[in-house]
């Protein structure tokens, strides 16, 4: 093959290449606010599901006439109200500015990714961590509970297994938020990844 012919190849697949990964001012604009409404429908979910349980277990306060239980009900409050603190605090969308050149909101659209990345990256620390002094204490207490009740002794095993099989089901969902949100910062990496791959054509 002459320089020529091999020159010419070259310079048609860098035109391909540079083709595969242009972006339009719209088409970051438009990713910008897509991610952007998916935080808030996400952060609107949690702080829904954060009323509930708040709610439930101010409501366990006044069933369970116990110390312990109610302690432990506290813990969860207060650790939901941690967790809806730092979602707000970390995890908030920002409005995407109207008046953007293309390289300043491919550079916020990644600053944005970054933020997110981070939060559910970080997901035991402040989302999960919170709860676990609780929940013991809750499940503790009403264990306890439970076995002061008429006859409780008589069905000691099957209570200790129903509370232990209850234990291992929250372990169980603990660890299946960690892997989702794992594989969640995982893909917002790779969309990190893009966007760098692409500022250097900007």
């Amino acid at each position: 093959m002459s320089n020529e012919t091999r020159n010419d190849v070259t310079s048609v697949w860098k035109n391909q290449a540079l083709g595969t990964v242009e972006i339009s001012l719209e088409h970051m604009q438009n990713r910008a606010h897509k991610l952007q409404k998916r935080i808030l429908w996400r952060n609107a979910g949690e702080y829904m599901a954060g009323v509930v349980v708040v709610a439930a277990f101010s409501y366990y306060v006044w069933l369970f006439p116990t110390p312990v239980v109610r302690l432990g009900c506290a813990l969860v409050i207060a650790g939901t109200l941690f967790v809806a603190y730092n979602l707000h605090n970390r995890g908030s969308a920002r409005d995407v500015p109207a008046d953007m050149a293309r390289r300043t909101c491919v550079e916020f659209h990644r600053e944005e990714l970054v933020r997110q990345r981070n939060l559910v990256s970080s997901v035991w620390s402040w989302y999960l961590l919170p709860f676990v002094p609780g929940l013991v204490v809750f499940l503790f207490g009403l264990y306890r509970w439970t076995m002061q009740q008429p006859n409780a002794s008589a069905h000691a095993a099957e209570v200790a297994r129903a509370y232990w099989v209850t234990a291992a089901g929250m372990a169980f969902v603990f660890g299946g938020v960690a892997v989702l949100n794992s594989w969640a910062a995982g893909k917002i990496q790779r969309e990190i990844d893009g966007l760098d791959a692409a500022k250097d054509i900007l």
